[in-house]
Parts: C-alpha cells; sequence; structure tokens
C-alpha cells in the first residue's frame, strides 16, 4: 500500500536517503473509520457505534501537533485517507494546517462527496493529488458493490469540477468479481478525463475488521494474476504490452525482492509510516504489528519504535527462496494477513503469482506466432 508519493529526480533521491537514514519522510493519516459507502471489500470502514466502543477520532489540534513533531523528525509528504477522509469535521482546517507546515499532501476518497464548494477549495488550497476510487461503470454497479446507488454519477460529476479547476488527480480501481469485466469501460472513462488509473487486482483480507482471508470480497487467486498484466497496460497506456511483459519476466533474473530475513521489501519501518483513526503508529495500514500510541508517546519515541520493532520481523524463508519473488507482491503484511504469521506462506499470493507469471508467458506466445 502507497504510504506516501514522491515523483521528479529530486524527491526520488530524497526518499532513497531517507531509507537508507530511517528518517521519517511521509505517511498516511487515516482520519476516520467512517464512511459514506459500505463496499463488500472495504478493510476499515465501521459503523460510529463500533467506531465509539473501540475509541475516538483524534481533533485537529492533536493532528497538528503529531504533524509538528513530524516536520522536526523530517516529515514532508502526507496520505490522507479513511474511511473517507472528507467526512472528518475538521478536515479544511486541518488541511490549511499542514499546508502550512509545508506538507505536500495527497488525498484518498471515494469522490462521491465532491461538490462544487469540496472542488473550489483544493483549487484554491493545491494539493499534489487527489486519488478518487472507481468501483463500477455506472449506478448499478455502485448499488450492488458499494451500496450506493448514485455513486457513479456522484464520482463523475466530482471528476467534471475538479478537471475544470485544473485540480490533479487520477482513478484507483479494485477489481472484484462485480465489476471485473468492466476493466476497459473503466480505462475509457480515464481515458476521456485525461488522468490515469490504477488498478489493484488483490484485496488484502479485512484483518483491521476481524474478515478472515477465507471471507474476503475477491478474486480468485487465479483471476486476480490473470488480470495484474491488464492492470499495468492501463495505467501505462504509452507502454506496449509486449515490452512492458518481456521486461517484468527478464526481472524474474534479478535483485531478489526480500533481500533481508527481516523487515519489509517497501518504505515502511524505513522511511514511511500509518497512523490510525486512534492515533496509533503502524508501519503501514494492512499491518497491526508493531503499533503504538503517539497519544502516550513523542512522535520520535513512536517512529523509533517502529523502526526497531520492523527490523526483527521475521520473512518466510519459502518466500525468500522462492525464484519468482521479483514478479510477486509478498510483503510481510500481506503474509500476516494471508497467515496469521509475518513468516507465514500464503498460497492464495503464491496461486496469484503463478497465474500472473503464466499469462505473461501466454503473451509472450501469441507475439512469436
Amino acid at each position: 500500500m502507497e504510504l506516501y508519493e514522491t515523483k521528479g529526480y529530486a524527491e526520488k533521491l530524497l526518499q532513497l536517503k531517507a531509507d537508507q537514514s530511517y528518517t521519517p519522510l511521509g505517511g498516511s493519516i487515516e482520519l476516520l473509520p467512517l464512511c459514506n459507502m459500505h463496499c463488500k471489500m472495504c478493510y476499515v470502514v465501521q459503523s460510529k457505534e463500533e467506531m465509539n466502543k473501540q475509541g475516538r477520532m483524534l481533533s485537529c489540534d492533536e493532528w497538528l501537533d503529531i504533524a509538528r513533531q513530524g516536520c522536526k523528525e523530517g516529515l514532508l509528504f502526507l496520505l490522507l485517507t479513511g474511511g473517507e477522509p472528507l467526512l472528518y469535521p475538521e478536515f479544511k482546517r486541518l488541511y490549511k494546517g499542514l499546508s502550512d507546515m509545508g506538507i505536500i499532501m495527497t488525498i484518498n476518497t471515494n469522490g462521491t462527496l465532491i461538490n462544487e464548494e469540496w472542488a473550489d477549495f483544493f483549487k484554491d488550497n493545491g494539493v499534489r493529488r487527489i486519488n478518487m476510487t472507481i468501483y463500477g461503470k455506472d449506478n448499478e454497479t455502485y448499488s450492488r458493490l458499494c451500496n450506493n446507488p448514485k455513486g457513479f454519477t456522484q464520482i463523475m460529476k466530482a471528476a467534471h469540477l475538479l478537471k475544470e479547476r485544473n485540480v490533479a488527480f487520477r482513478f484507483n480501481c479494485s477489481v472484484t468479481p462485480d465489476n471485473i469485466d468492466q476493466l476497459p469501460d473503466l480505462y475509457k472513462i480515464a481515458q476521456s478525463f485525461e488522468v490515469p488509473i490504477s488498478i489493484a487486482t488483490y484485496m488484502f483480507p479485512g484483518a483491521r475488521i476481524n474478515k478472515t482471508a477465507e471471507q474476503q470480497y475477491r478474486l480468485s487467486a487465479k483471476d486476480a494474476g490473470k488480470q495484474i498484466i491488464k492492470s499495468f497496460q492501463y495505467g501505462h497506456p504509452n507502454d506496449d504490452i509486449i515490452a512492458a511483459t518481456k521486461v517484468t519476466l527478464n526481472s524474474l533474473n534479478n535483485q531478489p525482492r526480500l533481500k533481508d530475513k527481516e523487515g519489509f521489501p517497501c518504505h515502511a519501518g524505513y522511511s514511511g509510516f500509518w497512523m490510525t483513526w486512534k492515533g496509533e503508529m503502524m508501519p503501514c495500514g494492512m499491518f497491526q504489528k508493531p503499533q503504538i500510541s503517539l497519544l502516550k508517546y513523542s512522535f520520535k519515541e513512536c517512529w523509533d519504535y517502529i523502526v526497531n520493532e520492523c527490523k526483527k520481523l521475521p520473512q518466510c524463508n519459502e518466500c525468500i527462496e522462492c525464484d519468482k519473488q521479483n514478479v510477486c507482491q509478498i510483503c510481510p503484511a500481506m503474509n500476516y494477513t494471508e497467515t496469521g504469521r509475518t513468516d507465514g506462506c500464503p498460497k492464495y499470493v503464491c496461486d496469484l503469482t503463478n497465474a500472473f507469471i503464466d499469462e505473461m508467458n501466454r503473451i509472450l506466445k501469441q507475439d512469436h506466432c
């Protein structure tokens, strides 16, 4: 999961140096677990009653204090997410306060709440990018998958409002059995707005809401694997699918993704972190261990704890020794949510990866015919 976004050579170099020095360059704030939709595959959304049983949302002043502490340690990038972040009662004041600190922000939203007032706010206050999740090509799909019979109409209105104001945005799509056949249509919608679309074919089990891998609403491993190469094509429309496939397969012979027996293969625990709506710092949103309270300890104390604990996380030996790991999405969070252990071997992910490789080989075989 994307903890924060960098772009351009200078920012990528900054990110590399932050990883090497364990500087908390960026992370995500999960403002609340509430949403105006109820999607079948969501891993975090709760009812207000469920939320109140577990804790409370942090106030704007509490988040601003945490961010000030973070800036002293190197914080520069934040992803604001939820639930639906625009439901956060003090969103605009928080956003302006973070912006005044010089923090570069990206927002994850379902887009259905964006009206002219919100669009004007983002135009006037600037945003790195708004990531709007698009779940289907029509209201019928939104009703079936998200329990929102007006969702498609709402997000199309939002896209037009942002486009008119030159506010940067992209579409994200989580592929499920309800919308797998609509990917070409969703790609055309993104093309019509001249924005990219990012396709996610793997759905984490909802461990955050006590949903097991078997209970998660998602594609079969085979179907998810077969869709990955298509998602790459939709996300990179200027790249030839054959060339992309060759490059991906060639990576099987390059540096292994899991270089060590501990830690994450991404930025989590190196330069990235996740903060929950209850004020807990974690390595990423999908992984609840380790975690530590930002209300009880300083930002620096929490970050140091996350770094040290991530170094101790054991990797799966089978994954480390696997000759397919370069094209596998595997990580400790995935292992944990799939098997209950960071060193467990998730069969679903293995089957997904094998299906992905088979699909790439099929594409190359057709190219030679």
